[in-house]
């Protein structure tokens, strides 16, 4: 049964790991790279404002999401030895 969780919280900070990395290049105002072709696509509804503080959001919350699942991880695998 703790091999299964361990597995399950290392995929989940795999994942939010990629995601994060994901905002992060999104991000990247002053070069046009990722940035500006993402923002014409997907984000005209949004003003330029309301992007910036939504992906700074997103960010904040993605790096919480993987500290405490670090944590938890690191718990289950002292609980395992």
């Amino acid at each position: 049964m703790e091999n299964i969780s361990i597995i399950i919280f290392g995929f989940f900070i795999i994942i939010t790991s990629l995601l994060l990395s994901l905002v992060i290049l999104i991000q990247n105002p002053k070069k046009e790279s990722i940035y500006q072709s993402f923002m014409e696509k997907n984000f005209r509804f949004f003003g330029i404002k309301r992007t910036n503080t939504f992906l700074e959001n997103i960010t904040w919350s993605l790096s919480i999401i993987i500290f405490f699942l670090i944590l938890f991880f690191n718990f289950l695998l002292k609980s395992k030895h």
